[in-house]
Formats: C-alpha cells, sequence, structure tokens
C-alpha cells in the first residue's frame, strides 16, 4: 500500500525547496485531511488537520483554485469559515496508478502573495503539477523498494514452506484459499481438489472459531483424508484469516531449495532413476538436464515399453516445476465422450451425470507443473484443435462454461507411433504435431542398447527382491547371456516382467536360466538381424505371439481385451488397431 507518511523526508525537501525559490507557503496533505509536511508558517496558521470535504473536493477534481478562501461552497463546515488566514490557494492532487493519494497546496497568507497567483495563475498552476509528480515519483519509487523487499521475504518464505511435509493452506478472513505449499499443492492433485473448493467446506469452520482453533468441517476431514487442524490468524482483535494444516508425514521432503525453487539436487536424482550407461541413454539423460528450465513442449518419442514415462517424469522432477503437480493422462484409454471432461473439466450441471459443483480437468489439476499426455497419437480428431488452442493462448474453458482463464502448464507428450506419417495420412493434425514438435526426444529400444540390459536386470532384481522381502544375489551367467542375446520386442518393460517373473520360479538365491520365461529360454542364442524388413517382421511376429497368448489367458470379449491392453502396457484403442494390422 503507497503512503505519503513513509516518504515524508524526501517530499519535505520538495516542499521546502519550492517554497524557498517561489516565495509562497506549500504544504502536503494526505486523503485524510491530515498535514504530511509544510512550511512552518502553514502549519501555523492552518494547524495539522485540513477540512476533509475540501480535499475529498480536490482529490476528484484533480486541480483547483481557492480564490476565496473561505467564502466558497467548498468551505462549508470549516472552521475557518469566512474567517480564513490564506488569501489565495492553489491545490492539486497527488496520483499513484490513477489513485489519488493526497494533495499538494501552493498558498499565501499576504497580499503580495495573493496579487502575484492570481496574476500568473496559469504559470504556478503548471509549477504545481510538476511538483505533485515530482511527489509522485518519490512514492513509486518507494513502493517499488518496499515491494522488492516484500517479494524477497515472500519468496524466502514460500521456499521454507515448501520443505516442510505437512500441508499448509493460508486462507484470508472469507476462507478463500490465497497460498499453498508444494505438500498442499500435491494434495489437491493427489485428491483432484481445488482450492476453492477447499474455500468452501472452510466457510462454515469461521462461524465457529474459538480464540486458538477453528472447528474443521467433517467433509473436509474425509475429503483430505489425514489429521487436520485449523488455526486462526487475528490482529487486533480482529480475524485477518488462518492456516489450515493437513499431516502429510508420509512424503519425502526435499532438502535444498535453490532462489528459484528446484531442489539443488532434483536434476540428479530423478535422472539417476533412468538405469544405463550406454551412449544412447547417455544422450537421452544429457538433452533432459539441458531442458530442466525451460517451459518447451516436449515430444518424446520410441517404441511401447521404452520408458517414455519413466523419462517424462524424470524432466519434470529435474524442472523448476519440480514442486507443482505432475498429472499424466493417456490419450489410448480414454473414451472419446469423456475425453474432453477430462481434459478440460466441466461446470455443475454441464451435462446428466455431471458431478455436483463440476470437475476440474487435467489441466486445472496440473497448474504450475507438467501436464504429460501419453500416447498423443491416439488423441482423437475433434480433441486435437481444442488442445491446439490451449497450446496457443495458453486457457482453459471448462465444458459449460462461460469464461476462460488463464493456465500455466508445461506440456510433454509421448507417442509410440509415426506422427509425420500419420500427418501425411490425415490421421493427426500437422499444426499440433509442430506445436508439440518443439523438443523431440527419441528413447531408443533395448535392443539400441543391449549393453544396459545387465544393469536394467539387475535394478528389477533389486526391486522385487525388496517387495517380495527376498534377497538374491545375482543372475547367472547362462541367464544373462539368454537376456542380453534376446531381441526384447517389448523393451524395457518385457525386460522388467521377465525378471519378476523368474523371481518368482526361482527357489535358489541366484536367477538361473530354469526360472526365465519359456519365450526366451525357446530362442536361439544369436541375436536376429537388425536390417529392415527382417527385423519388422521378427517384432510383428513377437507381438502377435504376445497378444494371442494374452487373449488366450484373459479371453476375446470386452473384459479380457482390457485385461490384454493392461498386461501389454498399450491402450485399448491401441490393442484394437494391432489386432486389425496383425490380422488377429
Amino acid at each position: 500500500m503507497v503512503s505519503l507518511d513513509l516518504c515524508k523526508p524526501a517530499i519535505e525537501k520538495v516542499i521546502t525547496s519550492i517554497s524557498d525559490i517561489l516565495n509562497v507557503d506549500a504544504a502536503v496533505i494526505n486523503e485524510r485531511g491530515l498535514l504530511v509536511v509544510s512550511t512552518e508558517r502553514y502549519l501555523k496558521q492552518k494547524g495539522e488537520n485540513v477540512h476533509v470535504p475540501s480535499i475529498e473536493f480536490v482529490l476528484a477534481k484533480g486541480q483547483y483554485v481557492v480564490d476565496k478562501p473561505g467564502s466558497m461552497e467548498m468551505c462549508k463546515g470549516c472552521r475557518f469559515l469566512d474567517s480564513c488566514p490564506a488569501k489565495v490557494e492553489l491545490l492539486s492532487s497527488i496520483k499513484v496508478a490513477n489513485h489519488a493519494i493526497g494533495v499538494v497546496s501552493l498558498t499565501s497568507f499576504t497580499k503580495e502573495g495573493q496579487n502575484r497567483l492570481s496574476k500568473h495563475t496559469e504559470r504556478y498552476q503548471q509549477i504545481l503539477t510538476e511538483v505533485s509528480e515530482m511527489i509522485t515519483a518519490i512514492v513509486q519509487s518507494h513502493a517499488t523498494r518496499q515491494i522488492e523487499s516484500s517479494h524477497d521475504s515472500i519468496r524466502l518464505l514460500e521456499g521454507a514452506l515448501d520443505t516442510v511435509a505437512d500441508a499448509y493452506f493460508t486462507f484470508d478472513r472469507s476462507g478463500n484459499v490465497i497460498h499453498t505449499n508444494a505438500s498442499a499443492r500435491r494434495l489437491l492433485s493427489q485428491h483432484e481438489l481445488l482450492p476453492a473448493e477447499i474455500s468452501r467446506m472452510l466457510l462454515p469452520s469461521l462461524s465457529g472459531m474459538a480464540a486458538h482453533s477453528l472447528p474443521i468441517a467433517n467433509c473436509l476431514v474425509d475429503k483430505l483424508d489425514a489429521p487436520t487442524e485449523a488455526t486462526p490468524i487475528i490482529v487486533n482483535n480482529q480475524l485477518i484469516g488462518g492456516v489450515l494444516r493437513v499431516q502429510r508425514g508420509s512424503l519425502t521432503v526435499p532438502r535444498l531449495i535453490d532462489h528459484q525453487g528446484s531442489r539443488s539436487s532434483g536434476k540428479t536424482d530423478s535422472l539417476a532413476q533412468i538405469v544405463g550407461n550406454s551412449p544412447a541413454i547417455k544422450q537421452v539423460k544429457e538433452m533432459a538436464m539441458k531442458i530442466g528450465n525451460s517451459s518447451s513442449t516436449v515430444l518424446i518419442t520410441g517404441e511401447t515399453g521404452t520408458g517414455k514415462g519413466h523419462l517424462a517424469k524424470a524432466i519434470h522432477e529435474a524442472s523448476t516445476r519440480a514442486f507443482y503437480p505432475f498429472v499424466a493422462i493417456n490419450c489410448a484409454s480414454i473414451p472419446e465422450n469423456l475425453f474432453e471432461s477430462e481434459l478440460f473439466g466441466y461446470e455443475d450441471g454441464a451435462f446428466t451425470g455431471a458431478k455436483k459443483g463440476g470437475k476440474p480437468g487435467r489441466f486445472e489439476l496440473a497448474e504450475g507443473g507438467t501436464l504429460f499426455l501419453d500416447e498423443i497419437g491416439d488423441m482423437p480428431l475433434s480433441l486435437q484443435a481444442k488442445l491446439l488452442r490451449v497450446l496457443q493462448e495458453k486457457v482453459v474453458e471448462r465444458i459449460g462454461g462461460t469464461r476462460s482463464f488463464p493456465i500455466n502448464v508445461r506440456i510433454i507428450a509421448a507417442t509410440n507411433q509415426n506422427l509425420e506419417e500419420l500427418v501425411e495420412k490425415k490421421a493427426f493434425r500437422a499444426d499440433l504435431f509442430y506445436r508439440l514438435n518443439v523438443i523431440p526426444i527419441h528413447v531408443p529400444s533395448l535392443a539400441e542398447r543391449k549393453e544396459d540390459i545387465e544393469l536394467l536386470a539387475v535394478s528389477f532384481m533389486e526391486k522385487y527382491g525388496e517387495q517380495a522381502g527376498r534377497t538374491f544375489f545375482g543372475i547367472a551367467r547362462e541367464a544373462m547371456s539368454l537376456l542380453t542375446h534376446y531381441h526384447w520386442p517389448g523393451n524395457v518393460r518385457e525386460l522388467e516382467n521377465a525378471i519378476e517373473y523368474a523371481m518368482n520360479m526361482e527357489q535358489d538365491t541366484v536367477l538361473t536360466a530354469d526360472s526365465l520365461p519359456p519365450r526366451l529360454r525357446a530362442r536361439p542364442t544369436v541375436a536376429p538381424s537388425h536390417s529392415g524388413p527382417a527385423i519388422k517382421a521378427r517384432v510383428a511376429d513377437a507381438q502377435a505371439d504376445a497378444i494371442r497368448a494374452s487373449l488366450q489367458k484373459h479371453g476375446s470379449d470386452l473384459k479380457g481385451k482390457q485385461r490384454v491392453a493392461e498386461e501389454l502396457g498399450i491402450g485399448l484403442r491401441t490393442l484394437y488397431r494391432k489386432l486389425k494390422l496383425l490380422g488377429i
């Protein structure tokens, strides 16, 4: 809030100087009619309190000449009515951002001064305008310094709160949530809630306020599913807001935050989760490191099962958005008629069966963070145009809504399809492809990074050994030979499944060849040729074998196909497309 009183020393220098130069008295009065600074004679003649209606009149009008002090309409009610010591006054409002915050006055208490100011009124008014602008500049400069200092303090406090495991919501006297820490934002994302919904559930609590606590509505506790408490903030016996604390003891707390809000070790930690030392995967990691501070859209391509989703999450966690939500949506798994409401949300009563109070879309849930659009190639054409608009204009409108609101979300998309071919076939919009393909990253297949197979196999063994409470000391040489010579059409996901299978079958503390899935043991130990049509035919055969085996296991009805798609890690629409392509 700007204030003339805070700038008193600088304004006093201006007023003293202008009074000496012009040989008139001068004063600055705030909007409440209180004297801020003045010449000694002005204070002695008129006192510290100025007639408020007169000040309000000038504040509204901007500039005014009082050529008959004590006898004018604006003087009614003034203690100096009909006996004002001033002979003439020139008044001008002081404005900051088009808001009048006070008045500057040039006043004469002598006949000589009255004649001079009256004769050259226009000239003195121009000088008065310049003085007013000088004072405005002083106030704005002070306010800017105050804001910068305030912003530094706020950033420091926000950074400190972001290291706390518990979720904190700060709300105003009306119950409106005005700030959330990183844990609170994750909590909102987890429960698909908006701050406004927390506010609505907080509102009844304000009427039951006690001295040191606020009662918590049962619906709020049920919704957040965690121990919750609210504390009022009271200043001068007035409630100005409060803090809602939700215990989240199980969360991992980041240890260090830099001034931009990103974790100092976040990039190393998150990208270290991508296992591998091959040149191909190192190149992927290096590129992910480079784009950590960028907000540009990323398009990740690669075969099914290469770990595109893991890479997207790692890019998010290595970025300056790491403390905000990472929200994923699989474009192949959502029915077309529900896709728009999932992505953009809807208002109350938008359609039959709409949730009361509406529902936030994935864009809203990802505010400040990252939205991961997996299998983007399966997005319906009808939705592609709407997504393009959001990417271009950075605004979202809910279904049934009447207003658009801005969003701050980074988009990472992924696909196992050739989008350029889809563009040529008119199955994917060219303009959306170019909008998404700002930073393309290709994840190599496991066949292209065979030197990583041993590292990956060991990491999966450790992962599932810990989950099962068993200890394995390694993988037998013969088993590792089978793993490294298999062509892995299902890539890293297939390798992970194979290791999990082996650990369930193995009775010893070392994984042997006999415990591996039969398909690995049945294959020749010679790596297949990587020549164009031959490798494509082999991959197609392997995919067909895997799909047939899964269909036989789960059945070919709708529920069976849904389980098949889930087991193979693909969307239902992708499964149908492969069934048609492979003639199954």
